[in-house]
């Protein structure tokens, strides 16, 4: 294990040419006296170590670097390396696949589909930045499929040969552990010192059958979730703890060899159709003076590169949206402030429409059963619905006129300060006359952003949800 300051600004340690899990890792830290209060954590929740199939690649990069990849017809180490590095993207179909796998090693007696009441849990699990829609290298990101890549590199530098993968290092960061894969052509033995990366059961990562398998050990950023396991009903269920603790998160880098001044070349149009924009994360790579690239700045920057493609630049959903259409309400349960909370997340109101869904949400209210419920109708700041009459129509049909006594509505932000929050209440202060007035005026704010833990904003929402029951006689 050794220090590397010029590889990344926020590197620490690096070890050549194994793939360490965090109990190994943990061994290295000791015997080179490492200090790292992510690595040292105790007492982490119980959180699941699922087993991906990955056959998606993503390449993530700024303005500059777009630029650049167009001109060039594909990717090159812009930094005068001979590497070009992707990670692993994991979909909403892998995530699925994995849950199932988790589901099947925990009850292997358990049929598939025998039991429809089994929530969808993993993705709630999915917090590190190796799962989220942001980015922390920049707004524009490549997702390629994975043989596709292979087979560039396979025609472009290795002579139409199978290229060779090998263990290159694990890397650890302040808070990440990145775990590369060396991949590079057959004819070049600079690198045959690294071992070969063979298809061990109990490894980090391998490849296997024109798939990446990858067994992350720590898929959380934070841990404010637990896997509570029901042997009763065979189901593995994500429930609240009251701390939330923050520990080391794994993720798989492949770095190709294409050589310092070689580029790994598609066609434009390929490159056009694989590229996203994404929000970038609050912790970046990105230097403290950079411009922020807004959604519609991007259009314009990707117009302009590919003026002939008359398709619309697609922002990146972040899994949960990919996956609601799938697990349409997820009903979680965890002690909060030493009481007793059930949360059912259900989809927008418009789905609710849907007899299937309306018969999933009471399904799971029935579950919660006999505990006080209140209805709390979540708004974004900056996305209020102008049919608002609609709206109410859709809650009063979807649990009669009294529901009223028992909703609250709750307006959500990302770090907006308090001026915005008001601004945003006074513009659309005619469309909420109507929801105020069923509501009785009762409302709260709450910045949800996963960076952001309030916890007095948590205590001051269960305060006054708690006191709308009482006054309305409902507890």
């Amino acid at each position: 294990m050794q220090k590397r300051k010029n590889r990344r600004e926020y590197t620490e340690h690096f070890v050549k040419r194994r793939h360490l899990k965090l109990t190994e890792l943990k061994l290295e830290a000791e015997r080179f006296g490492l200090e790292n209060r992510y690595l040292r954590t105790e007492n982490i929740p119980e959180y699941p170590k699922p087993e991906f199939h990955v056959s998606l690649l993503k390449h993530e990069t700024t303005g500059s670097g777009l630029c650049g990849i167009r001109r060039d017809g594909g990717f090159r180490n812009p930094f005068g390396g001979s590497l070009i590095w992707w990670s692993l993207a994991v979909g909403p179909d892998q995530m699925k696949e994995a849950e199932a796998r988790l589901l099947e090693k925990k009850f292997p007696d358990r049929m598939e589909g025998e039991d429809p009441e089994q929530q969808s849990f993993l993705w709630r699990f999915a917090t590190s930045p190796a799962f989220k829609e942001t980015s922390r290298l920049g707004w524009y990101r490549f997702t390629f499929p994975l043989q596709e890549v292979l087979t560039a590199y396979r025609d472009q530098f290795c002579s139409g040969f199978q290229p060779i993968m090998r263990v290159y290092e694990t890397v650890l960061y302040g808070q990440e552990v990145m775990h590369v894969v060396l991949v590079h052509s057959p004819a070049k033995q600079d690198f045959s010192h690294y071992p070969l990366l063979i298809d061990d059961p109990d490894a980090v990562c391998v490849y296997k059958d024109g798939h990446f398998i990858w067994r992350p050990e720590a898929m959380c950023e934070k841990h404010w979730l637990k896997l509570v396991c029901r042997p009763d009903s065979q189901q593995l269920e994500a429930c609240g703890v009251a701390e939330n603790l923050s520990y080391v998160w794994d993720k798989v880098a492949v770095a190709l060899d294409v050589g310092k001044t070689q580029v790994l070349k598609f066609d434009a149009d390929r490159l056009r159709n694989n590229l996203k924009y994404c929000l970038l994360d609050d912790i970046n790579c990105l230097p403290k003076d950079h411009i922020l690239v807004s959604f519609d700045d991007a259009k314009t920057v990707v117009k302009r590169l590919w003026p002939g493609w008359s398709g619309p630049l697609e922002e990146e959903l972040s899994l949960r949206h990919s996956l609601s259409g799938r697990s349409r309400c997820c009903l979680q349960r965890g002690n909060v402030f030493s009481r007793e909370v059930t949360v059912i997340d259900t989809p927008a109101l418009p789905e609710t429409s849907d007899p299937e869904v309306r018969k999933e949400i009471f399904s799971c209210i029935n579950r919660s059963a006999p505990a006080p419920h209140a209805i709390l109708l979540v708004i974004r700041l900056g996305f209020l619905t102008t049919h608002v009459e609609e709206t109410v129509k859709q809650v009063e049909k979807m649990f009669g006129e009294n529901v009223w006594r028992r909703t609250m509505i709750l307006f959500t932000h990302w770090n907006q300060e308090e001026p915005d929050i008001q601004r945003h209440l006074k513009e659309n202060e005619n469309q909420l006359t109507l929801l105020f007035g069923k509501v009785g005026n009762r409302f709260q704010v709450l910045n949800n952003n996963s960076r952001h833990r309030d916890v007095q904003q948590v205590w001051d929402l269960l305060f006054e949800v708690k006191e709308m029951l009482v006054n309305n006689k409902l507890v």
